[in-house]
């Protein structure tokens, strides 16, 4: 039996915020679970790019997403300003999606096994309301989740549609879904945060224009004009020290190095890097009082 400081009766949950680009950070987190194997999480919540680190996670597949985000990451077929009124959008998630099938294809069989004790969801929002919208993943349908959560208008192509319900980024209703791990029974959870802990937002480029775009929807208008206040809101309950339960953070202590949406390979291998210490960190923090389970 592996070590921890869980208490084997609660319900560990995992919740993992998006960041684009950023999200290398949370890909060398989720590497040094793999490489550690620890998988004490019955309750796993992604959004936006922090969904696809959870795919790999899900499937065991040790450096996938890291390997994608360095190889994809100066490719203009992927990610380019030229597109950002095409179709596609700046990010082409069409792209990623051919390239990881092709290049990383996730090992669906590995991710069935993990779903047998655990239960994932992905974080989108809905285009209808502007309210987060949580989909239940499983092997079939993680690929269009992993889209659907990741869609941002003038960014990438603007809105995924599954079930005839549109979608699109998780992260503009809920960025860092702690309140939602909370409501499904979590006891105890690890947050992995993109941005440190000190970081509230004021405005976004992202905010300013889609609440003009969508100046005609006041539903949608407003989802964007209100996502500093979200976010704010989350992250000062997060800081909240009187929680009545365990909330585990990793995150970064400064900014990282690489931007939502612009980085080089020397600025991913060094936030890489970074969260594969924070990851190896926290696991050694949290396996070395009482027994739990593999």
């Amino acid at each position: 039996m592996r070590k921890s400081i869980f208490n084997p009766r609660n319900k560990v949950g995992l919740v993992i915020q998006g960041g684009s680009l950023r999200s290398i950070f949370t890909s060398g987190v989720l590497d040094a679970f793999i490489a550690t194997k620890f998988y004490p999480f019955k309750y796993i919540i992604g959004v936006s790019g922090g969904a696809m680190c959870m795919a790999y996670y899900l499937s065991k597949q040790y450096g996938h997403t890291y390997n994608i985000m360095y190889k994809l990451s100066t490719n203009t077929n992927f990610i380019s300003l030229r597109n950002i009124f095409d179709e596609q959008g700046m990010i082409n998630l069409e792209y990623l999606e051919k390239y990881s099938k092709e290049n990383y294809p996730l090992n669906l069989k590995k991710i069935n096994r993990s779903l047998i004790n655990t239960y994932v969801e992905t974080v989108t929002t809905s285009l209808k309301d502007g309210h987060p919208k949580y989909l239940r993943t499983n092997k079939k349908n993680i690929y269009n989740h992993i889209k659907a959560s990741g869609t941002l208008p003038f960014f990438t192509k603007g809105q995924q549609t599954i079930d005839n319900h549109p979608l699109m980024d998780g992260g503009l209703s809920d960025p860092i879904p702690i309140k939602r791990a909370i409501s499904m029974g979590c006891t105890e959870i690890v947050v992995i945060r993109t941005l440190p802990k000190e970081h509230r937002e004021n405005w976004s480029y992202l905010g300013k224009l889609g609440t003009y775009w969508h100046r005609n929807n006041k539903q949608l208008s407003n989802i964007f004009e209100n996502e500093p206040k979200i976010y704010n809101e989350i992250a000062d309950f997060l800081e909240f020290n009187e929680h009545p339960l365990k909330i585990h953070q990793i995150g970064p202590e400064k900014y990282l190095e690489t931007s939502s949406y612009s980085t080089n390979k020397k600025k991913l291998n060094a936030d890489y890097r970074y969260g594969l210490q924070m990851g190896l960190n926290m696991v050694q923090t949290l396996r070395h009082k009482i027994e739990i389970y593999n």
